[in-house]
């Protein structure tokens, strides 16, 4: 569930990329880059945001298997 939660964090943080690329689109154009509204406002932030989703899944997913294996406690025994 907290993969959910980084999944939808990084929808929200790569719409100012967006931003910022929609800025930017005639210094990139001048370099060959074309961007549509569609590509830096609803694809780009989609597929990033899959991908960050997928890359926390994974990195959960890791921490579960080793701490199962080799388990943490934060208590202090006195």
């Amino acid at each position: 569930m907290s993969a959910v939660f980084f999944g939808i964090i990084s929808l929200v943080m790569y719409l100012p990329l967006g931003l910022f690329m929609w800025r930017s689109r005639d210094v990139l154009l001048a370099q060959g880059i074309s961007l549509t509204a569609v590509q830096v406002f609803v694809l780009s932030p989609i597929s990033w945001g899959i991908a960050g989703y997928l890359t926390m899944l994974v990195a959960i997913a890791i921490y579960n298997l080793v701490a199962k294996k080799y388990p943490i406690s934060w208590e202090v025994k006195k």
